[in-house]
């Protein structure tokens, strides 16, 4: 659009449109807004004429967005967002009333550990805001919290640039995961034992090297790592069928018990610590909500240290760069 066009927008007509993309639906989308159907219905035919689509197609589940109307959805979230966080610095955030869009970007392991809370305590005390989480993306990272278009990145991190904060959030370890008949149970488990048998990394990159590799080669140790896979999910099937050994966070390695009762988690011969962290854009010191946010995110994360502080006393924390798995 040019300048007239933009002159010419009424601001609500961008709001109608987000709440259609987000209820699908006419009558929900003017309960949700506070207005009554037959404006919501004339919004609907202002939006398609401004955008020269019918943007929403009438089906027997609801009204179903156009490939336009995804398109154009994408960038009135974004432009409406930052219009209400606009707004919370100049009248002050609310968290029970916001309807602000608060996004992260998180490892798959910081994310299982810390969902089942963050999403439940945001819900109770911020009831209209969304949450978007995505997979975290080593080499994106900073271009996305230096764009905004993630406010808040959450996993392991060796180092960030100074325009960037960082927050310690909890501290896990390292465990091992193998099926309940694994040979390698008949025995205590020595660091020798350990490297005998084949691994399965969970790692999005591919790589088979991951953080626990060189201390092993500081004991003179190598390990094979005869699989890796993308999902923390794919690990069950793979161990309960072969003599592989899983390493990875214990907190994940928990939940994914909670689903799998035929698998055993084993201390390793040796404490490998994991730092998870939060990391955000200092831009957004001064925002409010953010602020909120990230305090939010620390407390859902403050049950998960329990005793391995006192049991790790003077290990290492692992290595690493964000997005990396810690087997």
């Amino acid at each position: 659009m040019n300048a007239t066009n933009i002159a010419a927008v009424d601001l609500n007509l961008l709001k109608a449109f987000e709440a259609l993309l987000r209820e699908r639906s006419v009558t929900r989308a003017a309960v949700s807004i506070g207005v009554s159907q037959p404006a919501l219905s004339h919004s609907l035919t202002r939006l398609r004429h401004l955008f020269g689509d019918e943007l929403f197609v009438r089906l027997p589940h609801g009204m179903e967005p156009t490939p336009k109307a995804h398109e154009i959805g994408i960038l009135v979230e974004v432009a409406l967002d930052r219009i209400r966080r606009a707004l919370d610095l100049q009248h002050g955030f609310d968290p029970a009333t916001t309807r602000r869009s608060f996004s992260a970007t998180i490892s798959e392991y910081a994310e299982v550990a810390l969902i089942e809370r963050l999403i439940r305590t945001m819900v109770e005390r911020a009831p209209n805001a969304d949450l978007r989480l995505m997979p975290l993306d080593v080499a994106a990272a900073p271009e996305q919290l230096d764009g905004g278009g993630v406010t808040l990145a959450i996993g392991h991190f060796r180092d960030q640039a100074p325009r960037f904060g960082r927050r310690l959030i909890y501290r896990d370890r390292l465990s091992g995961l193998v099926h309940c008949r694994h040979p390698v149970l008949a025995e205590p488990l020595t660091a020798e034992r350990y490297v005998a048998w084949p691994h399965i990394v969970m790692s999005p990159s591919g790589k088979a090297i991951r953080a626990i590799d060189p201390h092993l080669a500081a004991r003179g140790l190598k390990r094979r790592v005869a699989a890796t896979v993308g999902t923390y999910l794919a690990l069950p099937p793979v161990l309960r069928t072969t003599t592989m050994i899983a390493t990875l966070p214990r907190i994940t390695a928990e939940a994914l018990l909670r689903h799998a009762d035929d698998l055993v988690l084993i201390d390793l011969p040796f404490v490998q610590l994991i730092d998870v962290s939060m990391v955000w854009h200092v831009k957004t010191e001064v925002d409010p909500a953010e602020r909120w946010f990230r305090d939010l995110v620390a407390e859902a994360a403050r049950p998960l240290d329990s005793e391995i502080e006192a049991e790790g006393h003077g290990a290492a924390a692992a290595d690493g760069s964000p997005g990396d798995d810690r087997g």
